[in-house]
């Protein structure tokens, strides 16, 4: 019996994870191309640079530091086919469509699938 129950209803919180597949790995160039660009998509503003680790036995690791809370991207690159999940947490409103639809065009021909929930 694990209920939700707002704790606290005065401040804002929004997430929405975004998971895909794609044909070639999510390098960590890219991971930090990403954050940086859906920074200004979703108009947020930047405490930090992105950052990216890499860990042989779990993969790659990027976060984003943002005013408004943040961004983490976990990418397995030894699967087949290799798979994302993007967690973004805010405490400001967006539009869901934004981040999903600049993540569809930012892969662009190496999506292979995408999905999302709140």
């Amino acid at each position: 019996m694990n209920q939700y129950k707002d704790l606290a209803p005065e401040i804002v919180r929004q997430r929405l994870v975004i998971e895909g597949t794609v044909s070639k790995p999510f390098t960590g160039e890219q991971m930090t191309s990403y954050c940086d660009q859906i920074t200004h998509i979703l108009k947020m503003t930047p405490v930090t640079s992105s950052m990216c680790n890499y860990d042989p036995d779990y993969g790659w690791c990027a976060y984003m530091h943002w005013k408004e809370s943040g961004l983490h991207i976990y990418s397995w690159d030894d699967r087949n086919p290799p798979f994302f999940s993007i967690d973004i947490y805010t405490c400001r409103k967006f539009d869901e469509n934004d981040p999903v639809n600049f993540t569809k065009d930012f892969f662009g021909e190496n999506l292979i699938d995408i999905t999302y929930h709140k």
